[in-house]
């Protein structure tokens, strides 16, 4: 047997933890529900755990979890202590601006795409292990913040699928790059420790890991779901 879909996961506000599902509906925006909310300042930047010319550093996102009670309400926002804030009430937004000192807002429609290259990812299971291996700190996927985590028993595995139709349940994705990464993948997150991540991850050659691409056929994917190269 293949690799399998191990882990399903959506990330409702960008930058924010996100929730594991058993079964996601997919189309080309990505998963349902995914990355379609961010926290934007009064500059116009998306809060994220680095600056640039679209992002803000803002302090405390990644400790903080998003997700839904229902996928057509806006999402609620849960801190350190399990207060929850809804987005739909603008409590969301209270707690934000008090945590960060800011004037900022949770939008769904920022004017700026929420996703740093692609709307689909994947890592597998044995590359999260390598990874494990390198680092003092812990590691599992909130780490690189994939979608699905494929259950694979080679290390850099699903890099052999870039440049190939791949079907995950009833969906096909096209994947066409491995991610170069960046700082937040050594931030601090609950029950993870800030580490020297980026760096051992940068000894392959490059600070590549974790495949992207995108959805060439919307569907359904579940737990357990096969993997199949095309």
């Amino acid at each position: 047997m293949g690799p399998l879909v191990e882990q399903i996961w959506r990330y409702p506000i960008k930058s924010m933890g996100g929730e594991q599902l058993e079964l996601s509906l997919v189309d080309e925006a990505g998963l349902r529900g995914d990355r379609v909310w961010a926290v934007q300042d009064d500059a116009g930047k998306l809060g994220s755990g680095k600056d640039s010319s679209r992002f803000t550093r803002m302090v405390g996102l990644l400790h903080l979890r998003a997700s839904y009670h229902d996928e057509t309400d806006p999402p609620i926002v849960t801190a350190a202590d399990g207060s929850e804030h809804p987005v739909a009430t603008g409590a969301a937004d209270a707690y934000l601006q008090a945590m960060t000192g800011r004037p900022v807002h949770v939008r769904r429609d920022t004017g700026i795409m929420h996703f740093d290259e692609v709307p689909f990812s994947l890592v597998g299971t044995a590359t999260l292990d390598w990874l494990a291996k390198q680092v003092r700190v812990g590691v599992d996927a909130r780490r690189l913040r994939p979608n699905i985590v494929a259950r694979t028993t080679e290390p850099f595995a699903e890099e052999a699928w870039v440049d190939r139709r791949v079907r995950i349940g009833d969906v096909e994705v096209a994947f066409d790059r491995v991610f170069m990464r960046c700082v937040m993948v050594g931030m601090s997150q609950p029950g993870l420790a800030a580490g020297r991540v980026l760096k051992q991850i940068g000894k392959r050659g490059t600070p590549c890991v974790a495949v992207g691409g995108h959805v060439m056929q919307a569907g359904k994917i579940r737990l357990g779901d096969e993997i199949t190269v095309i």
